[in-house]
């Protein structure tokens, strides 16, 4: 089914996954033969963000009370919201400039299917994550234990084979890796760097913590892997004689697809938390849903009834005798609006954080610009029929060799029909090869007819005949898509520094770990929920 643009833009909101505040960059419809092809490019609420963030809005009117102020609804605040709900306090408020939850976890909808709009899997959590564990049990993703205490997970969320292919010398082949075309020389230290990884893997310090665990700070502090955090990735495969040119391209391509960097500005310790952090056997295993996050987003969304209001711009905390004062702009109305909350919770960035809260302590505050956020881009191909190629069949996950970008997940590969059809790509490509701000400004001067080009091209390298089968191409720009694990960020002293909270406000954003990952996320929330309870009795 194609879509004309005045239908598309008329429903924009609920097909993007983003409300009314939501910024429509550029929209085209270009002409092929006699077929048109829509697309609109846009951002969440930024500009708005851009406008007012850091004042403070004139306020006549008595404020809203509530026990727990929860400001963002990103998985964090989702997280925190669970947990306060299912410990029985039901006295909060969750916030968020977009008219949906989500974050970079937002979906969208099609009359074909759900898709999603950022993050699109979580791999099996470990035994460490017991949060995770108890969040899909808790929405029957879990579904219980086998007689020796592994847990059974719903087969309509495991992902379906096949999972996951790489195109490289003019055919797909399975897995990632580029053993189609690998020499001697690249297998010899393919299998060095695996044998590394185990060892790390398996490593145990005295106190029992495994080496790199999720959560980050469940990690071994031993000293020689704390010095990990110290170097790069690239000096550390350097310093192992890993300089195979397939080698170093696959660990790259691992850490743009967690991290948004490049070897030379991920460290060391985060680069090895990829490889090591799981159990041999599940680092491939991952749970997924035609809309990727969204589903989560989706339940969790349904349990907040009114207890969530979108379009609310925060611009101003403060901490009084009484609890903490927020002040916010109602976006749609254009009016400003109060609420007085007995304890905070602040699931944002802290680069925002910073010009919101005050009377922080001024070591935080010094600590923010160690964060760093890379800029990306997703875009969604909506399709006639899923493309195929030489080699390896359709996969959820397709990957091309020396691209810049990460390659397409299908939505409809979870489907249960055996029919081809149409369907939905979710390209994805982070902008590691520059720095951050130069990012940003390439996404905002880029057109849409720009950026169709370049999808184009690229996917076209696999898929010759792709521009015939596309409908709409959908561009959305996340300027601050996550923060980067750079090099002394996740064991130095500005990433302590800026974890100090200050009495009834928490911070529960995912870049409090350092690492942008979806256990990381629902462990600051809940974490944050759990100071917040402990804050009131």
């Amino acid at each position: 089914m194609t879509w004309t643009r005045r239908q598309f833009l008329g429903t924009a909101g609920a097909a993007l996954g983003f409300g009314a505040g939501a910024c429509l960059i550029d929209h085209a419809r270009r002409r092929r033969g006699k077929k048109f092809i829509d697309g609109v490019v846009v951002a969440p609420s930024d500009r708005v963000g851009h406008r007012v963030l850091g004042c403070r809005p004139e306020n006549d009117s008595p404020p809203v009370k509530t026990g727990v102020l929860i400001v963002g609804a990103g998985i964090s605040g989702l997280g925190a919201a669970w947990k306060l709900a299912r410990s029985g306090f039901t006295d909060f408020l969750v916030i968020d400039l977009e008219s949906r939850p989500g974050g970079t976890s937002a979906f969208g909808e099609s009359p074909v299917t759900g898709y999603p709009w950022g993050a699109h899997y979580i791999p099996l959590p470990t035994k460490d994550s017991t949060i995770v564990r108890e969040l899909l049990a808790d929405l029957g993703v879990l579904e219980g234990y086998d007689p020796l205490g592994e847990p059974i997970y719903s087969d309509r969320a495991l992902c379906f084979a096949p999972q996951e292919r790489l195109y490289v010398g003019g055919r797909w082949q399975e897995g990632l890796f580029p053993l189609s075309v690998a020499t001697s020389t690249d297998l010899a230290q393919f299998r060095k760097f695996q044998q590394l990884m185990a060892g790390y893997r398996e490593r145990k310090d005295t106190q029992g913590r495994r080496a790199f665990a999720i959560p980050v700070d469940s990690s071994s502090r031993d000293p020689d892997l704390i010095d990990l955090d110290r170097i790069s990735m690239k000096t550390f495969l350097a310093s192992h004689g890993l300089n195979s040119p397939r080698l170093v391209w696959y660990v790259e391509y691992c850490c743009r697809d967690d991290y948004g960097a490049n070897l030379e500005t991920t460290s060391a310790w985060a680069g090895i938390h990829y490889f090591a952090a799981r159990p041999h056997g599940e680092e491939g295993q991952v749970l997924t849903w035609p809309e990727g996050n969204g589903w989560i987003v989706r339940r969790l969304s349904e349990r907040l009834k009114d207890r969530f209001l979108g379009g609310r711009l925060a611009m101003n905390v403060e901490t009084t005798p009484q609890g903490v004062m927020v002040d916010c702009l109602d976006v749609a109305a254009d009016r400003a609006v109060r609420y007085s909350a007995r304890s905070a919770i602040l699931a944002i960035p802290k680069f925002v954080v910073r010009r919101l809260l005050k009377g922080q302590d001024p070591r935080s505050v010094a600590a923010v610009p160690s964060f760093t956020y890379a800029p990306w881009i997703v875009a969604n191909l909506h399709v006639d029929r899923v493309p195929e190629g030489h080699g390896t069949p359709p996969c959820w996950d397709n990957v091309i060799y020396d691209s810049n970008s990460l390659g397409y997940v299908v939505a409809t590969h979870q489907n249960l029909s055996t029919v081809p059809g149409p369907s939905v790509l979710t390209y994805y490509r982070s902008f590691f090869e520059c720095k951050p701000a130069e990012g940003r400004h390439r996404l905002r001067q880029t057109s849409w007819e720009s950026w169709r080009d370049a999808i184009i091209a690229d996917l076209a390298m696999a898929h010759p005949d792709l521009e015939d089968r596309v409908n709409r191409l959908d561009v959305m720009l996340l300027g601050h898509a996550m923060v980067r694990p750079t090099v002394g960020l996740i064991w130095g002293e500005a990433r302590q520094h800026a974890l100090r909270s200050m009495p009834r406000v928490q911070l529960a954003h995912t870049d409090s770990s350092g690492l942008a990952l979806f256990e990381e996320a629902l462990h600051c929330g809940v974490r944050a929920a759990e100071a917040s309870l402990a804050d009131l009795g």
